[in-house]
């Protein structure tokens, strides 16, 4: 899973980007037009870690996000409807947005539009990101009409149709996410990497003095959840950085002080994996206790590719039991002579914290 970290200049998204991947990346640097932050962060899951007890596993190995952080969109991007290519193709690979929107106040932060307004700061970006589906869509269809004027192929016909309904729904002021597309769509229109197709995650940066009002402001930023494949999450960032470089101990002490149930990283987790229909799965042995993300509805055969492609090519059947109860019967044999592990076959759909034990035939 990849996701994409952007924002206005000034709003705290290199802070929510140290915050998610544990990083020290420089912050207030906005006028570096070519400065782009990556980091692939380790997904803290204790149900790895409990399974890993359970087997004395040699290695742990977690599940994993790519964090890439983008320079902030700014006036001029805007008015000339012109983002850097540079942060383009950065953005055009991930799997989702996480748009960082300023809501907290401080004087010696000023915004770069020299007030604080959220709503517009989120027009804003969305119409940037429009423009540029806009333009390859236009660009697209130009080659591809002249290229249909000479060959005449049915499967150029379906693209031009296709194309002609984003860009109608781009010039509506609509994001592509609200358009309801086939598979087959989906595969033609995959390799651009429309900005405005990615599921989005607003995450709404406020100060400590704003954490009570937290949930009131949660509530007035839910409308931007009508659209389709849509999020919003409160967060302080600097208070959450300031938490994510206390020890364990300290971190406890510090959530419990501040009225904090869970850390920021838990909740992005949390609503990005909803957001991207994404579940965990495990594999575990004496040897490695791993996680694994698959999308739902996935198959055992798709989670066997995951693992190894030849485990797909053999797909025999997995044995399969709930992480917790694995846990609770210590062994693989304690929970077969239970009756909790199942054999499942090409066709079953992956479970969120299933544990997979899969054969395959080694000849195939």
């Amino acid at each position: 899973m990849k996701i994409g970290i952007v924002g206005r200049p000034q709003v705290g998204k290199t802070t929510v980007f140290n915050i998610l991947a544990q990083s020290n990346a420089e912050i207030g640097g906005y006028t570096n037009r070519g400065q782009t932050n990556l980091s692939i962060a380790n997904i803290p899951d204790e149900r790895l870690e409990q399974l890993a007890e359970i087997f004395e596993s040699k290695k742990m190995t977690p599940a994993t996000i790519d964090y890439v952080d983008v320079a902030g969109v700014t006036k001029s991007d805007i008015e000339q409807a012109e983002l850097d290519s540079g942060t383009l193709a950065a953005l055009r690979t991930v799997d989702a947005l996480a748009h960082v929107v300023r809501l907290f106040e401080d004087e010696t932060v000023p915004h770069v539009d020299g007030s604080v307004d959220a709503e517009r700061d989120i027009e804003s970006v969305s119409l940037e990101f429009a423009l540029a589906d806009l333009q390859i869509v236009e660009g697209r269809l130009t080659r591809l009409r002249k290229q249909y004027q000479s060959q005449k192929l049915p499967e150029l016909q379906s693209e031009i149709r296709l194309l002609e309904v984003c860009q109608q729904t781009l010039e509506d002021g609509k994001p592509l996410r609200v358009l309801d597309l086939s598979a087959n769509d989906e595969k033609l229109i995959r390799g651009y990497g429309f900005l405005t197709q990615k599921p989005l995650l607003l995450v709404c940066n406020i100060s400590e003095t704003q954490l009570d009002a937290a949930d009131d402001i949660l509530k007035d930023f839910r409308k931007f959840e009508a659209v389709a494949e849509t999020a919003v999450i409160v967060l302080a960032a600097q208070l959450e950085m300031e938490l994510s470089e206390l020890d364990d101990a300290d971190a406890e002490i510090f959530m419990e002080e501040m009225g904090l149930c869970e850390s920021a990283l838990e909740r992005f987790i949390q609503i990005s994996y909803r957001l991207l229909g994404l579940i965990t799965f495990f594999t575990v042995n004496p040897t490695e206790s791993r996680a694994w993300t698959l999308r739902e509805g996935q198959t055992a055969v798709d989670a066997a590719g995951r693992v190894h492609t030849d485990f797909a090519n053999a797909f025999i059947r997995s044995e399969t039991i709930n992480w917790a109860d694995l846990v609770a019967c210590g062994s693989y044999p304690e929970a077969r002579s239970k009756g909790l592990l199942r054999a499942e076959g090409k066709t079953y759909q992956v479970q969120e914290g299933d544990v997979l034990l899969i054969l395959a035939n080694p000849t195939s």
